[in-house]
């Protein structure tokens, strides 16, 4: 349901204000208070406006006599491509000055009403219909209504309804042996799914002796519903070699992800504990409420599953080896099971699965929209920019649409922070999240919720803009490895579009947290397996020795803007974790920006060797890697000092943005660039700044993109006359701003302003021998 206030502005446009667009713009809500009672009221639209507002907000109700009240404005409009209309609330008032709150798409149905005359402003006046939809009833997640849903997505997703989705037999597919971690050859064989592989082999039974399901070191079987406790398997030894005394498994076993939490696991396994969980088993009353609901919903999911992987029960806590040699088969332990049970919304492992809820709010609702004078921009431009609706309003029945709906509750929910669980995400064959008031789907072809059991909608939100199919859906990122194979695609094509993914997936992996930073890449390493059988080259550090790795390294780390100042609360790290070209070589709570994918020879630097060694224990190649990394490459470089600018706020001046000006003596040179994004201003500044005389750092030109801007790395001499330098930012010089010729020596560039051969500048080198003694 909706409010009045929101049924009287959507159906007859009251508290229309004039605010200098043909948008409609509206007076919603006078204040705070009264968003609140409707928000109570279970008005639909104002609830969801109201979980977009700072916590702040919500709870100042008054103000002063000498402030501006605060009120809710909507704004309505017609998106260009004729298919939603976009429903925008912004904050008003002294402390608020048109603070954006939440945008609400307006999707038309098949049940509309066009060229009617407007009807009374009553609510007889909407008009009901029986709608064929998913309406839950049940107030816990823990309900027979929750599981029957997940059943039915489980069976779509195994069915042929999802042909890039694993069936019920990809646990029998046919894979060949696997080549050492040293050999660079592909290992994507055309059609690895169990479907192609029916065609290729004489059945089942053949297929199995080829290649015997794979299952994790150690299990937790889960038994009867109503069992009080369970117990551990261990299927093989140490070295993972098969043993008589071990547990052959038989069935499907499912995973779990979670949060730990702030105040660390208080039941894990470990050697004293390993044989009585082996004999006895582990009581469930002993286990934090999460585990126990995981267990619950396990036994109750399907016939077939027989046990469940628990990271803190599975792996021995405090045993180093164990976890360096558990560690690299997370990219088969995900990948082969069942499907993954995430505990999405729970900060730790005492919060549980089973949320209670008002079933109520997760119903859909549509509304009665008065469209008069709502036209997109372009057609007024080709109409003279009159009015459409010269003979009465048109009222269109249109659902609403929360195109953030799936960032609220699945991307941004406490799990999902956490670097670990993105591979799990990735890797399972499908998840089921259990969020704070439903649970959500995911697999390769549906991204689904309880408010939408049959898919989210492909559309985002992002700096204002509603893209269509702007969403990007995680799963659909890594390489496909069962159903349906393209193999008619071309191979380069098929490398460059996962050289994009692994990107993208880079930047999401850079905003998560790790409670030990040196696990970045081990974190990472299962993913970056799993890319290996598409990507076919050698993997270094995060990047990839590609034909595109000249253009890995423009990656840049931008500042936070918090009215009215910048943040750069990026670190390095403590402990040594990649040579400084990576950005795994930086902690950035923002994340990091990926450069543009570009072949070397479009470039304006030339990788002459690639020197990184990984670490020596099993699967090392995509893991953690030694202190001394470098590459080497040839390059024209530019003398620079780096420094702050001063500018004015209203709380007072601030020296937070970095600017660049070259030091070689020429007059015209003398000028400030901006755009100067240090990877971590608190470590590597005071350093630079202290070694400006010695003309210590260093602007190396990169690449000019379309657009004619010019990218350039940002380097720090570690001593004088030296050839070794280390990565301290990125700088983007604009076009607008200055051309080649103002920048550099006339000798450096034609007449054209374009760059000449790199032939005659000397080779420079990036060496990475001990970032701890630098920083």
């Amino acid at each position: 349901m909706i409010c009045n206030i929101c049924f009287k502005m959507l159906r007859g446009q009251v508290g229309r204000q004039w605010r200098g667009s043909w948008d409609p713009s509206f007076d919603h809500q006078p204040s705070l208070g009264s968003l609140q009672d409707s928000a109570r009221s279970e008005c639909f639209i104002c609830r969801r406006i109201l979980e977009d507002m700072p916590p702040g907000h919500r709870r100042s109700k008054h103000v002063s006599s000498r402030q501006k009240p605060t009120f809710i404005a909507a704004h309505i409009m017609a998106l260009e491509r004729g298919d939603y209309y976009r429903l925008e609330f912004t904050l008003h008032g002294d402390t608020h000055s048109q603070s954006s709150l939440g945008t609400l798409l307006l999707e038309p149905t098949s049940l509309s009403y066009h060229d009617l005359e407007a009807r009374p402003l009553t609510h007889s006046a909407e008009s009901s219909f029986e709608s064929n939809v998913y309406t839950p009833t049940s107030t816990a997640l823990n309900s027979t209504e929750v599981l029957q849903l997940a059943r039915y997505w489980i069976s779509k997703c195994m069915s042929d309804d999802h042909e890039n989705c694993p069936n019920k037999d990809f646990s029998n597919r046919f894979i060949p042996p696997s080549k050492s971690s040293h050999q660079m050859e592909d290992d994507n064989p055309t059609g690895s799914g169990s479907r192609l592989l029916q065609k290729q082999a004489s059945g089942a039974d053949s297929l199995m002796s080829l290649n015997p399901p794979f299952y994790p070191t150690r299990l937790l079987i889960l038994g009867p519903v109503d069992e009080p406790f369970v117990k551990l398997i261990v299927t093989k030894s140490a070295d993972g070699q098969d043993s008589n005394c071990l547990t052959e498994p038989k069935g499907q076993y499912v995973t779990l992800s979670h949060c730990w939490g702030k105040t660390g696991q208080t039941f894990s396994l470990n050697e004293k504990n390993l044989g009585v969980f082996q004999s006895k088993g582990i009581p469930l009353k002993e286990l934090p409420r999460t585990f126990r609901d995981a267990i619950h919903f396990a036994r109750r999911l399907s016939q077939s599953v027989k046990y469940i992987w628990i990271d803190s029960l599975c792996i021995m806590q405090k045993n180093e080896a164990d976890w360096l040699q558990e560690s690299t088969q997370m990219y088969q332990v995900y990948r082969n099971s069942y499907c993954n049970i995430s505990a999405t919304f729970a900060e730790d492992s005492h919060h549980g699965l089973y949320a209670n809820r008002d079933p109520q709010h997760l119903w859909g609702e549509e509304v009665n929209l008065n469209t008069k004078e709502l036209v997109p921009s372009e057609f007024r431009v080709r109409s003279g920019g009159g009015s459409l609706d010269n003979h009465g309003a048109r009222i269109q029945r249109c659902r609403i649409v929360d195109p953030s709906h799936w960032e609220r509750k699945v991307e941004a929910a406490p799990v999902n922070t956490r670097a670990w669980v993105l591979q799990e995400r990735l890797l399972a064959p499908r998840v089921i999240h259990f969020c704070e008031d439903q649970i959500a789907w995911e697999c390769r072809e549906l991204d689904a919720s309880e408010s939408s059991t049959d898919g989210i909608a492909d559309v985002e939100v992002k700096f204002g803009e509603i893209r269509d199919r702007g969403r990007i859906r995680l799963k659909s990122l890594v390489a496909q490895e069962y159903g349906q194979q393209d193999s008619s695609s071309n191979f380069e094509d098929g490398a460059k579009q996962a050289q994009e993914n692994w990107n993208l997936i880079t930047e999401k992996f850079s905003k998560t947290n790790l409670t030990k930073p040196k696990d970045k890449l081990i974190a990472l390493a299962g993913i970056a397996e799993q890319f290996y059988g598409k990507i076919a080259a050698p993997y270094v550090a995060g990047l990839w020795k590609t034909a595109y790795f000249a253009s890995q390294l423009l990656w840049l780390v931008e500042p936070l803007y918090q009215k009215p100042k910048f943040f750069h609360p990026s670190r390095r790290p403590d402990v040594y974790r990649a040579p400084s070209f990576s950005w795994a070589a930086i902690d950035a709570p923002q994340g990091i920006r990926c450069g543009e994918i570009q072949e070397e020879e479009k470039l304006l630097i030339k990788v002459l060797r690639v020197s990184v060694q990984p670490e020596e224990h099993p699967n090392s190649q995509f893991g953690l890697v030694k202190k001394g990394g470098f590459i080497e490459i040839e390059c024209q470089k530019l003398p620079i000092v780096i420094s702050t600018k001063s500018r004015r706020t209203p709380e007072g001046v601030r020296d937070d943005v970095y600017i660049w000006t070259l030091v070689d003596g020429r007059e015209k040179d003398a000028r400030m660039h901006p755009n100067v994004y240090l990877d971590s201003p608190e470590d590597d500044f005071e350093h630079i700044r202290a070694q400006h005389q010695s003309s210590s750092t260093w602007l190396v030109p990169a690449y000019k993109n379309d657009s004619g801007d010019l990218i350039g790395l940002l380097l720090q001499q570690k001593s004088n006359n030296s050839p070794h330098f280390q990565r301290v930012g990125l700088s983007i010089i604009p076009r607008y701003i200055s051309s080649e010729k103002e920048i550099m020596s006339e000798a450096w560039v034609d007449e054209n302003g374009n760059f000449k051969s790199l032939e005659e500048e000397a080779i420079a080198k990036i060496v990475e021998k001990d970032v701890i003694q630098i920083f």
